[in-house]
C-alpha cells in the first residue's frame, strides 16, 4: 500500500487544522507552514489574519538588546520554548521596545514604526499621525513613545485587530488598527494601585477609590473608551494593599501583601490571594492554585502551569522586588515564606531564576 502524499491534503482540512494550531500554540503553526510549499500556500491567507497573530501565554526570557541573534520564548501554559533571529531585522529597524511576544521597531530610514511578531516573522506598519481631544496629546507617534507621563509599558493586539500602546498606571491608551491613517490617543482618570493586566480582551486593574476598573477591549473601541467598574470597590476589602492582579489560568487572582514595619529587613511580612468572581463581583480567598504558581514583579506578573515541571514548585507565589534585592518565595499550603537574594538564587540554570529575571525586568 502506498504512503499518503501528505502535501496534497485538501485547503479545508488544511484551514480547519491551522485554526486549531493558532487558537491553541501559536508556534505548531509555524511549524505547520514549515513543513512543505503547499502547505505554507493553503494557510497563507490565515497568516494574514493580524487579530490572529498575537501569541499568547509567550513570555521573552533573554534580553534581545544583549543577545538579538537568539531571543528566547517561553510559553507558561505548554512549557514549550521558541528561539529567534532579532539581528536580521535590526539591519534596517531599531528596537523601541520588546513587550513580551512582539517587538515595537522604528525604520532607520523613514522613521516610521512597526510591530513584528517574531513567531510569523510578520511586520505591520503603524501610523504615525495621533489624534486626540486632550490639550497635551502629543501630534507624533514618536513624541508620544518618548512622553515621560507616557511611560509605555506594553503593546497589545486584541481579538478585534486593535494595537493598543498602554501606559504603567492606565492613565493613557493609544490604540489604532491595521491601514487606519492615525492613532486615537485618551487619557482616563484612573488611581491605579495594581499593575495593569490584560485578561480575555480587557484591561484591568485596580482603582483605589472604585474597585475593580476594566476598559472593554474586545468591541469597536470609540473615540473615547469609558473606564467600568467590575467588582465595587465595596466588596473588596483591604484595597490599600490591593497590589497584583494575576492571570492564572481561566481565573483572576488578587494578590495583597502586609508590610513588614518593624525590622526592614524585608518589605512582606506575609500574603494573601483572592480569586475574584467578575460574574457575582465578590472574592474568595484562594488557599490552593492547583498545579500553578505565580511569579510578580513591579510591573509584570504571570502564572505558570506546574504540571510535569519539577524545577518549579506547585502553588507558591514569587515576589520579586529589585529595591530590597530580595525574592520572597511564600506557600499557600504551609503558609511558609522564605527569603532569598536575587543574585544567589537558585543555579543560573533553574527557569525560576529565568521567570524571576522576567518580572523583575
Amino acid at each position: 500500500m502506498r504512503n499518503p502524499d501528505w502535501t496534497t491534503l485538501p485547503t479545508n482540512p488544511m484551514e480547519r487544522i491551522s485554526h486549531l494550531l493558532i487558537t491553541n500554540e501559536v508556534s505548531d503553526f509555524v511549524r505547520l507552514r514549515a513543513v512543505c510549499r503547499p502547505w505554507r500556500s493553503s494557510t497563507a491567507a490565515m497568516k494574514s489574519r493580524i487579530y490572529r497573530l498575537c501569541p499568547r501565554n509567550w513570555v521573552m526570557l533573554s534580553n534581545p538588546n544583549s543577545s538579538p541573534t537568539a531571543v528566547r520564548f517561553f510559553n507558561t501554559s505548554t512549557h514549550k520554548s521558541f528561539s529567534f533571529n532579532l539581528a536580521r531585522y535590526l539591519e534596517n529597524y531599531s528596537l523601541v521596545q520588546s513587550c513580551d511576544s512582539l517587538f515595537l521597531l522604528k525604520h532607520k530610514l523613514s522613521e516610521h514604526f512597526a510591530l513584528l511578531n517574531p513567531f510569523m516573522r510578520y511586520i505591520t506598519d503603524l501610523p504615525s499621525k495621533v489624534e486626540s481631544n486632550c490639550e497635551e496629546a502629543p501630534l507624533q507617534l514618536d513624541d508620544l513613545i518618548h512622553k515621560s507621563r507616557f511611560s509605555l509599558s506594553s503593546v497589545i493586539v486584541t481579538l478585534s485587530s486593535t494595537i493598543v500602546l498602554v501606559s504603567k498606571f492606565m492613565n493613557y491608551l493609544a490604540w489604532t488598527k491595521p491601514g487606519d491613517q492615525s492613532w486615537m490617543f485618551g487619557e482616563f482618570k484612573v488611581q491605579c494601585s495594581s499593575n495593569v493586566l490584560f485578561y480575555q480582551d480587557r484591561l484591568m486593574a485596580i482603582d483605589y477609590a472604585e474597585g475593580l476598573v476594566q476598559i472593554n477591549l474586545a468591541n469597536e473601541i470609540v473615540n473615547q473608551p469609558q473606564v467600568e467598574v467590575v467588582i465595587p470597590g465595596k466588596n473588596l476589602s483591604n484595597l490599600d494593599d490591593a497590589r497584583y492582579l494575576v492571570d492564572c489560568g481561566e481565573e483572576i487572582i488578587l494578590v495583597t501583601f502586609m508590610p513588614d514595619d518593624a525590622e526592614k529587613q524585608h518589605f512582606w511580612e506575609s500574603f494573601v490571594a483572592y480569586k475574584l468572581d467578575l460574574k457575582e463581583e465578590t472574592y474568595d480567598l484562594a488557599t490552593d492554585l492547583g498545579d500553578r504558581s505565580i511569579f510578580i514583579g513591579e510591573n509584570r506578573t504571570l502564572s505558570v502551569s506546574c504540571d510535569d515541571w519539577s524545577s518549579v514548585p506547585a502553588n507558591t507565589i514569587y515576589l520579586c522586588d529589585l529595591y530590597y534585592g530580595n525574592t520572597a518565595c511564600y506557600n499557600l499550603g504551609t503558609y511558609r515564606i522564605k527569603y532569598q537574594s536575587h543574585k544567589p538564587f537558585l543555579r543560573p540554570s533553574s527557569l525560576v531564576k529565568e521567570l524571576i529575571k522576567y518580572c523583575l525586568g
